[in-house]
This record gives C-alpha cells, sequence and structure tokens, in this order.
C-alpha cells in the first residue's frame, strides 16, 4: 500500500515540475500554445530533405533529417 502512495506522489510532483518548466498550468494549455510544421523537399539527385519545426512560446526547436541515395550501391 506504501508503495502505492509514494507513485502517486511521485507523479504529482512530477506534474508540478513540468508546469514550471513549462510555465503552463493544464495540458490543453501547452497544447494550444504549442505549432508543429513539417516541411519535405526532393532533392535533384532523388534525395530527400525532412525539416521539422517546433515552437512553443518563445522557445523553437528544428530537426532536420536528409536522406541520400548510396552512390557506391
Amino acid at each position: 500500500m506504501q508503495k502505492r502512495y509514494l507513485i502517486h506522489v511521485a507523479g504529482y510532483n512530477l506534474g508540478l515540475i513540468m508546469r514550471l518548466l513549462t510555465e503552463a498550468e493544464t495540458p490543453r494549455e501547452l497544447q494550444a500554445r504549442a505549432a508543429a510544421w513539417l516541411c519535405v523537399v526532393i532533392t535533384p539527385n532523388n534525395g530527400l530533405i525532412i525539416l521539422v519545426v517546433v515552437a512553443i512560446g518563445d522557445q523553437t526547436a528544428v530537426l532536420i533529417v536528409t536522406l541520400q541515395n548510396n552512390p557506391l550501391g
């Protein structure tokens, strides 16, 4: 029984920490402030560039992935 309460307290504390880090009171508020964009570009040499941009408030994260054919294969 004590482990059960410990898990609930840990989950509550994690929720408080995440709210402080994201400056959002509820998960729905965080979802309303977040925006994401996906862009895919095919290059002339049959490569692929994938660009993912996520913005939350004044913070932005960018992920770029490039895929190309193996020139040796």
